[in-house]
């Protein structure tokens, strides 16, 4: 039977399936007791017919609005953690509200208000940890790029292993200890890095880190910074970068000084950026896979919507990218 003129509705689905309109509530609201034989007609009629389910019915029925939030304090690699997380939403067939949130802002109260079935908290801050600490029924929770947290469970990437890798790198091409220039204060992923940082430097002379943050713009402050205790004698000969912007900056800041990269000064980055490999010269740097992070931790939160109670998977260990601004130190100072 053809639908009716205008928007399809659920009795249009019922008519051309052969079922009552209940039947289609119960197919489209995912309830069970409706033989496989009677939902694949259903869903056949609803593709065929372009139905689409009335949301604000949906949710008085399942008590789930299909709605998840993500508040979202910017950093390095936040663009490619929402990528991941936006693409593991869609395909469960939910909508992603998303609101940034200044570091130390705790002003994350434009999504509260709003009814969603659960919350991510992206590279959160400790003010953003108390606003999401203090609702009062809060849904489920999972934090994305922190710490661990009584919220919920939290997936990260592999900050420590990626710089620790990266450091151990420099150290094996002969320098006898790299600098750190810093991430930004008070987040995880710049403490974990700095962490992987120290582990490695084990038994090498561990210099005072850089102040950095993101972005070129720090890392040509931190360069600069670097070029003066060069000149003023101290073994300045390799760099680690918090992440890959801030090597970029590093990399204008010596060779606004004349410092050849990796000639003189050797620098690395934390990220892999798309942009990484295509710099001169192109950053040698670590894939720490934000992407995978925002997918798994999307998985994890959707599975305790429904009400299971899903461990945290283990996420991608970070793997090395050598590329031409390290080398050999030997001879060059």
């Amino acid at each position: 039977m053809p639908a009716r003129s205008g928007t399809p509705g659920m009795i249009d689905v019922a008519r051309l399936a052969g079922v009552s309109h209940q039947t289609v509530s119960r197919v489209v609201n995912g309830h069970p007791g409706v033989r496989p034989e009677t939902a694949e007609r259903v869903r056949a009629a609803i593709t065929r017919l372009g139905y689409r389910p009335n949301a604000t019915a949906r949710a008085l029925v399942t008590r789930r609005s299909g709605l998840i939030g993500a508040l979202l304090v910017p950093g390095p690699d936040t663009d490619l953690l929402v990528a991941g997380i936006e693409r593991e939403v869609r395909a469960a067939g939910r909508t992603l509200l998303l609101a940034a949130v200044a570091p130390g802002d705790p002003a994350a109260e434009r999504l509260l208000d709003r009814v969603v079935d659960g919350y991510l908290a992206i590279a959160p801050t400790p003010a953003l940890l108390g606003v999401l600490g203090a609702l009062a029924d809060p849904p489920p929770i999972v934090v994305v790029d922190g710490p661990a947290t009584p919220l919920g469970p939290a997936v990260a990437p592999d900050h420590r292993g990626a710089a620790r890798a990266l450091t151990r790198h420099l150290l094996g091409r002969g320098h006898r200890t790299v600098h750190h220039v810093a991430g930004i204060p008070g987040t995880h992923g710049a403490a974990e890095r700095e962490a992987g940082w120290r582990a490695a430097l084990a038994g090498a002379a561990v210099p005072v880190p850089v102040p950095g943050g993101t972005g070129p713009a720090a890392g040509r402050a931190a360069g600069r910074l670097l070029t003066a205790r060069r000149a003023a004698g101290e073994d300045v000969t390799a760099v680690l970068a918090a992440d890959d912007t801030l090597a970029l900056g590093l990399l204008r800041a010596f060779a606004d000084a004349g410092l050849a990269v990796p000639g003189r000064v050797h620098v690395a980055g934390i990220g892999d950026r798309p942009e990484a490999a295509h710099l001169v010269p192109a950053l040698t740097t670590a894939d720490t896979a934000p992407r995978a992070v925002g997918e798994r931790a999307a998985r994890l939160l959707l599975e305790r919507v429904e009400g299971r109670d899903g461990a945290p998977q283990d996420v991608p260990a970070a793997t090395l990218r050598p590329r031409a601004s390290t080398g050999s130190a030997t001879g060059h100072w």
